[in-house]
């Protein structure tokens, strides 16, 4: 059975942090002090909290060097198959999606057999995404398979006119979108079902509170990228026994596994695959499970 990891994130900061200095941040201990923040955002931010570089003086290897070192990590994880989301920053480097290739192809020359598509982040509140959006069509042309849309305020309802219009356009140049929702109550899951151009949510652990939305992500086709170790990291639910993750399945939602931030949160594909086993899913179902990710990864998921 071939693993796909269709959540992962570059983890810029973090990494660069890694390689930048010259006392990384110790990520086991700082899971280890996360029982002292309230469950939720405040989490999130504790975990991201880490020093800034000025990119301005990242060299265009580095920024290559840390491609590969988070593809790297996933093949050796036991991924056959990553989409990696790469930072909103990326597009300061000349040819980012060459550095990407370049990055994938050596990672798949140790690792046989891994492949991988690059997801580009966007900040909806940043002044340059209209800019961006008018690069779609060049970007696609290189190589860049979907965008994720990322916006405020995240654990309240937020407008999606921008929203919309960014994902209309990345799927006139034939791009997939997937938004992170959804993952400390049901806001927002209602609206992106709405957006006929979102392909994908993730974690939206948050509807399994709501049997409406429950109902229209099924009822939809969306597909959700469940993420086992981050959302009990970062208290989306208070156990992993608590996941929804069977209910999605019993409700007909679809869904696909992903590590989310496997640096920050100590995991590895074939980790959350075993964690899926855990709440009793057979090798039936994860193998429902991983070929449902390979129909939904975002060069083909609008086919």
């Amino acid at each position: 059975m071939d693993l796909f990891d269709l959540h992962q994130n570059t983890e810029w900061p973090a990494r660069l942090d890694q390689v930048l200095s010259s006392t990384p941040v110790d990520w086991a201990g700082r899971r280890g002090e996360l029982a002292d923040e309230p469950r939720g955002l405040a989490r999130l931010q504790r975990l991201s909290a880490v020093p800034r570089f000025d990119l301005d003086t990242v060299a265009d290897e580095v920024y290559e060097g840390i491609l590969e070192n988070a593809l790297a990590d996933s093949a050796r994880g036991g991924a056959r198959y990553t989409e990696l989301r790469l930072p909103q920053e990326s597009v300061v480097y000349p040819g980012f999606m060459e550095r990407f290739e370049s990055a994938r192809s050596r990672v798949a020359e140790s690792y046989p057999g891994f492949d991988a598509g690059a997801v580009l982040s966007l900040n909806l509140w940043e002044p340059t995404v209209r800019e961006i959006c008018d690069a779609f069509g060049d970007a696609a042309k290189f190589g860049l398979v979907g965008v994720e849309l990322i916006y405020v305020p995240y654990a309240a309802e937020a407008d999606w006119s921008r929203g919309r219009a960014v994902a209309e356009a990345a799927a006139d140049a034939g791009l997939g979108v997937t938004v992170p929702a959804g993952a400390f109550n049901s806001a927002n899951l209602a609206a992106l079902a709405g957006i006929e151009q979102v392909d994908r949510i993730g974690h939206a652990v948050g509807a399994a509170a709501d049997p409406g939305v429950m109902r229209l992500l099924a009822d939809r086709g969306v597909t959700v990228e469940v993420c086992l170790t981050s959302a009990v990291v970062l208290g989306m639910v208070a156990s992993l026994a608590e996941h929804p993750l069977p209910r999605f399945l019993e409700a007909g939602v679809q869904v696909v596994l992903g590590t989310d931030s496997p640096l920050r949160m100590g995991t590895g594909i074939a980790d959350e695959y075993a964690k899926a086993a855990s709440l009793g899913l057979g090798e039936s179902d994860l193998a429902a499970v991983s070929e449902r990710a390979k129909a939904a990864t975002l060069p083909l998921a609008r086919a």
